[in-house]
């Protein structure tokens, strides 16, 4: 592979001194002392464009932002002899956010609401395969409620089951329950509504994608930006913050606060948030990966995360009622 990277790197104007490897990337060291990134890129040329695209426009209202790297031919894609798509970008040297400091959280709800801001004006249309509707989230709890059903169904029809299996079943019930109620809360939220607070998201929100730099904090990765309710960018990373610190309500309104004084939150959104949250999708996370792996021996893995949800199934109820009266206004 590291012979095919060097092929690769030939197309860029660049002369590389050291590649390293790590999380899916090569990090490429520049003679004039910059870095930059390769990845594979999922999705056509049109698409990476569009990214390159987005990145300009970012850079343009004066946003720390990646920008991509052409090739010596002028192309944001290189292409290899096995059609496998590239794509190098400038990088930031700068650590990950920390999700057990507090102040790093709540600056990563920050800087998610300045974006939010920062690409309200984004004009371009989007395909439609990067845009998802008001009654998308709605689709997507049927088809996993459907799939909790189907899980239940095939470890039921089972004659002999294991711990994980047993314990499955015997909190199917409590979980499904929810799941439906979650459904049922967001058809009387209504779609309509919520056409105002769509826009351009960055579609992967985590501590991951946010470097704590020397002059600030940067988003990177982008390349699931999409169309989607804002809301959807703020539960995404809310709710993996929320689940690492048993869902500590302090910390929690403290989040809903701080993204809030940056760009104001909505009766609307704030009832989003609430449903998206009691949605047990932990619970369907496990089930999905079970059902989805070799089931004839007991996946230890999996019975660990059931074991760990349900053990924080209290905290999570409180802080639940909590949100939903605050969501009420």
């Amino acid at each position: 592979m590291y012979n095919r990277t060097e092929i690769i790197l030939e197309a860029y104007p660049y002369e590389f001194t050291d590649i390293s490897k790590g999380r899916g990337a090569y990090f490429c060291h520049c003679q004039d002392g910059s870095r930059k990134i390769l990845k594979e890129f999922t999705g056509s040329a049109s698409k990476a464009e569009l990214l390159d695209r987005f990145l300009v426009y970012l850079k343009e209202r004066g946003c720390r932002v990646e920008q991509m790297v052409y090739t010596k031919e002028g192309q944001v894609l290189f292409t290899d002899t096995d059609d496998t798509r590239y794509y190098m970008r400038t990088w930031f040297d700068g650590r990950e956010c920390d999700t057990r400091s507090r102040e790093d959280i709540l600056c990563a709800v920050r800087r998610l609401a300045q974006f939010h801001l920062d690409t309200a004006d984004f004009d371009e249309e989007l395909p439609q395969t990067m845009c998802r509707t008001p009654e998308f989230l709605q689709q997507e709890f049927e088809r996993h409620t459907r799939e909790l059903h189907k899980v239940r169904n095939y470890i039921k029809a089972k004659k002999k089951r294991n711990e994980f299996e047993t314990d499955f079943l015997n909190e199917y019930g409590y979980y499904i329950k929810q799941a439906e109620q979650a459904q049922e809360r967001l058809a009387a939220v209504g779609e309509d509504a919520g056409a105002r607070f769509f826009g351009i998201c960055h579609g992967d929100y985590s501590q991951h994608n946010l470097l704590f730099t020397s002059h600030g904090p940067v988003i990177i990765n982008y390349e699931r930006f999409c169309r989607d309710a804002y809301i959807s960018d703020f539960a995404h990373f809310f709710r993996k913050i929320m689940e690492k610190h048993s869902w500590n309500t302090g910390l929690g309104m403290d989040m809903i606060h701080a993204y809030d004084k940056v760009r104001g939150l909505d009766r609307w959104e704030l009832q989003q948030l609430s449903v998206r949250m009691s949605y047990p999708e932990k619970f369907w996370k496990v089930a999905n990966h079970y059902f989805n792996s070799k089931k004839s021996w007991a996946n230890s893995r999996d019975g660990e995360k059931l074991t760990k949800i349900c053990a924080q199934e209290r905290e999570r109820a409180e802080f639940l009622k909590i949100l939903y009266y605050f969501a009420q206004g």
